[in-house]
This record gives structure tokens, C-alpha cells and sequence, in this order.
């Protein structure tokens, strides 16, 4: 038995590096595709603007998809389940969904998987980490933290509170414009202070509870 857990504490970090890696790959493929075909881009107006926008929220949101999977699985060791080897696939799929309905037709459902995409990480960070404290061999990281509480999450759950509030006031009204461009700014900004963390959390500084990070579960 000890000899089956160490072989998949060995092999998680190829298989979801190997699994998001094509994911990803599809996803950015799709994303180009789209990109060459909004031809709205070129124009003025408050289309061309949102998508704009729009298009470095998705960029930035794959890349952290990628970086959060890399830098946990080569910073800690722990007993893999069900959920880790799920957990990518429903990320793409999300962010599958995500360029299907980027444009100004569909803000509403865009942000709405937005939100969903940074619930489902939220929900697999915290899973993650709390297994991967109870491993010894992660001890030289929490061995000094305490274990996160509910209050650490409000930021996390403001952030998919406010999408979800966003996607469904945009849904509702139909109308795309200075509501909208507000909202993608509002999420740029969110993924741009991520991208932050992640970047602290690399250089070994364990980053403050927060909504894709909260390492001292």
C-alpha cells in the first residue's frame, strides 16, 4: 500500500502538468482562432473596446490557470484523489465555454463562467492544501502557519459576488457598455493581483490568504 501512495505522489505531477498542458494548448488555440475572427476589434466603439478588454482577461486568466497548477505541483507533495485529476478538465472546459461567448453578445454568460472558473479553483486550492498539509513532507512550509478560517476567504467570495453580480445585471438588461467595461476592468484587475501573488508565492514568500492561494488551509 505504502508503495502504491508513493508511486502517485510521484507521478501527480507529471500527469497534471501532461493533462493541463493540452488543455491549455486547445484552449489558447481557440482563443487565437477567435481573435483572428472578431473583425469588430478593428473598429471604433464601445465594441472594439470591450473586446479589447475582454481579450487580456482571458489571456491573463489562462495564464494563471497554468502558473497555479505549476507552481503546486512542483512546490508540494501530497496524496492525489478524484478531484485534482478532475478539477482541470472542468477549468477548461469552463474556459472553453469562456471564448465561445466572448464578444458583447454575451457578456452576461461570460462573466458568469468567469465567476464559475474562479469558484472552481477556489474550491481545488482549498482541497490541495489541506491535503497537502497533512503530509510531512510539506512541513517546512506550514509547519509556522495557522489554519486558514472563513474570514480568510470573504475576498475570494466578494470577487464571485461581484461577477456573478455583474454577468447577471449585463444578462438581464442586454446592454453592453460603460456597466460592462467596468466589470472587465474589475476582473483584469482581480487576475492582474493574482498574477502578483503567484509571483510572491514563487519567490518562497507565503503569500497572505487570498482567493486562489489560501495556503494555510
Amino acid at each position: 500500500m505504502q508503495q502504491t501512495t508513493d508511486r502517485a505522489r510521484e507521478l501527480l505531477p507529471t500527469v497534471v502538468i501532461t493533462v493541463l498542458s493540452m488543455i491549455q494548448a486547445l484552449a489558447l488555440e481557440l482563443y487565437w482562432t477567435r481573435f483572428r475572427e472578431s473583425d469588430y476589434l478593428w473598429q471604433s466603439g464601445w465594441e472594439a473596446a470591450l473586446g479589447w478588454v475582454q481579450l487580456a482577461v482571458m489571456l491573463l486568466g489562462i495564464l494563471q490557470i497554468w502558473l497555479f497548477y505549476v507552481s503546486l505541483v512542483l512546490r508540494f507533495s501530497w496524496m492525489p484523489t478524484m478531484e485534482d485529476t478532475l478539477a482541470p478538465f472542468i477549468i477548461g472546459l469552463l474556459e472553453f465555454a469562456m471564448i465561445d461567448l466572448m464578444g458583447s453578445d454575451d457578456l452576461g454568460a461570460w462573466f458568469l463562467m468567469l465567476a464559475a472558473v474562479f469558484a472552481v479553483s477556489i474550491g481545488a486550492s482549498h482541497l490541495v492544501f489541506r491535503r497537502a498539509r497533512r503530509d510531512p513532507l510539506n512541513d517546512y512550509f506550514f509547519s509556522n502557519m495557522a489554519a486558514a478560517t472563513w474570514r480568510d476567504y470573504l475576498s475570494s467570495l466578494m470577487v464571485v459576488a461581484l461577477l456573478i453580480m455583474v454577468g447577471s445585471g449585463l444578462w438581464l438588461s442586454g446592454h453592453a457598455g460603460a456597466f460592462a467595461l467596468a466589470g472587465l476592468l474589475f476582473a483584469l484587475a482581480a487576475l492582474s493581483y493574482q498574477l502578483v501573488l503567484i509571483h510572491r508565492y514563487w519567490l518562497v514568500m507565503p503569500p497572505s490568504a487570498t482567493s486562489l492561494d489560501n495556503v494555510n488551509e
